[in-house]
Order: C-alpha cells, then sequence, then structure tokens
C-alpha cells in the first residue's frame, strides 16, 4: 500500500490556513461582543399604540392655511390618543385629492377629514366611506349632495358682510353704481357659496342707504365672480396675472376668498405699479399677507381661525367614533384684520422669536 507524506510546503500552507481560521474566529467573536454590549446600551424604542387612525386629505396641504389647521387638528388628535396621517406626505408622487379620498375609504382609516374638489366623484366616495363607517369631516368647501358628517367651515354670509364693511371704507356710497367688484374664489367653491357673499354684499349695501328716503332705487356695484382654476400656485398666479393684463377691464376693488390668491393678486398690483389703484381686500393673514397689509398694498385680510377649524375638525370625528353622530355644521370664527391690526400681529409675532 502506498503511503503518502506531505512535503514541507504543503505542511506550512496546512499551519497557516489554520492560524488564519483562528483568527478569524477570535474576532468574529470580539465583533459579537462588542456589538451585544452595545445593543444591551441602547434603549429599546417605545411602541406607541393609537386608538383611531384618522386621515387628513385637501387640495394643497404645503399652504400655510392647511399646514397651520392640519398642526391644530394633529394635537387634538393627540389628546383622544388618535393619529392623523396627512396622506399626501411620503407616497412618491403627487396625488389628487380625489385619489388620496379614494385611498383613504380603501384603507378602513376611522375617520377623513377632507377639503377638495366638490364633484359627483367626491360625493359618491365620500358616501362610500360614509356607508362603511368611516365619519367624513368636510372643511371650507362643503359638499352638499354627500352624506358627510359634518361641515367646518366659514358661514360664507358672514364672510360677505365683513368683505362689505370694507367695501363701505374704500368707497364713497354715493359712487357705488360706477364701482365694479371682481371676486376671486376657488373653482371648487359652490356656486351656493359665492351667491351667499354677493348677497351679503347687496343686503349691507341695501341697508346702508335705506336712510336716504329719496325713494331712489339703491345703486348696486357692479360685481363678478371669477373662478380660478389652478393645480397649483403657478397656474394660479398666470390666471392672475391674465386678469392684470385686460387693461381695459381692472376692477376697482378686488376681493380674495383664498389665501394664494391673495398673496398672487398682490404680487401683481406690485408689478404692475397698480398699487392704490386697485383695492385687494385679502384672505388669510400668514406672514406676506399680513407685511402687505401693514404696507397698505392690501388695504386689509380677512383672519380664519385656522386652530379652531382644525380642532373641531377632530371634535367632530371623536364625537361621531364615540356616539355614533355629531353637529352637522361647525362655524369657524373669522375677523377682519386692517393695518393697525397687521401692525401689531407683526409687533407680537417678532416678540416672540426674540424670546
Amino acid at each position: 500500500m502506498q503511503k503518502f507524506e506531505y512535503s514541507d510546503k504543503s505542511f506550512r500552507f496546512m499551519i497557516i490556513g489554520t492560524l488564519i481560521m483562528i483568527a478569524a474566529a477570535a474576532f468574529t467573536g470580539i465583533v459579537f461582543h462588542v456589538i451585544t454590549k452595545t445593543m444591551q446600551n441602547v434603549e429599546q424604542e417605545e411602541t406607541v399604540s393609537f386608538d383611531k387612525h384618522y386621515a387628513f386629505v385637501t387640495d394643497n396641504t404645503e399652504s400655510d392655511l392647511w399646514q397651520e389647521v392640519f398642526e391644530a387638528a394633529e394635537e387634538q388628535a393627540k389628546e383622544y390618543n388618535a393619529y392623523l396621517e396627512d396622506l399626501s406626505v411620503g407616497l412618491g408622487r403627487d396625488y389628487s385629492p380625489e385619489e388620496l379620498l379614494r385611498i383613504a375609504v380603501n384603507s378602513k382609516m376611522d375617520g377623513i377629514i377632507y377639503s377638495g374638489r366638490a364633484d359627483r366623484k367626491v360625493s359618491d366616495l365620500i358616501n362610500k366611506a360614509v356607508d362603511e363607517g368611516i365619519g367624513v369631516v368636510v372643511l371650507q368647501n362643503d359638499v352638499e349632495t354627500s352624506k358627510r358628517q359634518c361641515y367646518v367651515g366659514l358661514n360664507y354670509y358672514e364672510l360677505g358682510q365683513m368683505y362689505a364693511l370694507q367695501i363701505d371704507k374704500l368707497m364713497d356710497t354715493d359712487d357705488l353704481a360706477d364701482v365694479t367688484i371682481d371676486v376671486l374664489v376657488d373653482g371648487d367653491m359652490s356656486e351656493g357659496a359665492s351667491n351667499l357673499i354677493i348677497m351679503a354684499i347687496e343686503d349691507h349695501i341695501r341697508e346702508q342707504m335705506e336712510d336716504v328716503g329719496d325713494g331712489e332705487e339703491v345703486a348696486i356695484p357692479e360685481m363678478n365672480v371669477t373662478r380660478i382654476y389652478a393645480e397649483d400656485i403657478f397656474s394660479a398666479e398666470e390666471r392672475i396675472r391674465n386678469i392684470f393684463l385686460e387693461k381695459d377691464s381692472l376692477p376697482d376693488i378686488m376681493l380674495c376668498v383664498n389665501g394664494v390668491y391673495t398673496r398672487c393678486a398682490c404680487q401683481a398690483v406690485v408689478d404692475y405699479n397698480l398699487v392704490g389703484q386697485i383695492q385687494i381686500i385679502g384672505y388669510f393673514a400668514n406672514d406676506t399677507i399680513l407685511d402687505a397689509v401693514d404696507k397698505q398694498v392690501i388695504s386689509s385680510t380677512v383672519s380664519v381661525d385656522t386652530t379652531e377649524m382644525g380642532r373641531s375638525s377632530i371634535q367632530a370625528l371623536y364625537e361621531y367614533n364615540s356616539m355614533g353622530y355629531t353637529n352637522s355644521y361647525l362655524p369657524v370664527g373669522i375677523e377682519i384684520v386692517d393695518q393697525q391690526a397687521a401692525h401689531r400681529m407683526i409687533e407680537e409675532k417678532n416678540n416672540r422669536a426674540e424670546e
């Protein structure tokens, strides 16, 4: 039988290989020990559970108004141990409010806060949600044909009255017949809501003229509702700039029932050197708009209580989940911010920032 013998070279390879394996095993053990010790020193992340999961769906979550509403709603949701999710965040691409609403319904959320288009498809989706036991609260633009549980928004007649008070300050009542007013509203606003604004202004003017007593017909300014159909702020800017390019039909007063449109109109009067020639009464009161009111680029603006809107929407969902019903309408407070009020609000914000 043949006897095999290892050469010196083969023997050295075997020794070296064995040493390498021993070193690798020792290194692995050291690394494992270090990782284990490190993991023991890391605090385990606390798992948070919520009783309810709500969806927040709006047509423009990047706007200051909806960001403020969401923050207020989120804080209120925490008090009820509920989680409020902004569905437009982290989906990888942009979805329309209608698509986000469909996602919320199919995800079997416990409640939905919605603001956006008010067409038949949206109404059907809301009805589907309600039929499946999902509470739906609509903000700002009511979906009147749907089964939604609650509408949280403005009293548009009251808004019109506030606009009328500002018109009084800007125009002499003797010249109202020659005054033209453009009312810029969102394309999704219902015709009923825009009509209420116009009606309130006309009613206010008639009441102011009742004391004339000369039997003459009350002069009502020419008012036109301009609907802005815009997918984003850039298309809104373009649409509003087109209004200013029509030199022969520029209004004396422009009422903006939207924060984005207020900023666009403000920028347009500056760019076309029309400050003072066109009086703008705005909507919402963020830093940009307050600065414009303070500088009288905008004569005044209507401030919306975004905190109340956000908190009320969550309270309505909580009531519906707890009791099976809630109020069908919750009004949101509004107030006029003129130059003096804007200046005070800016100073208060600056003082808080310095503290």
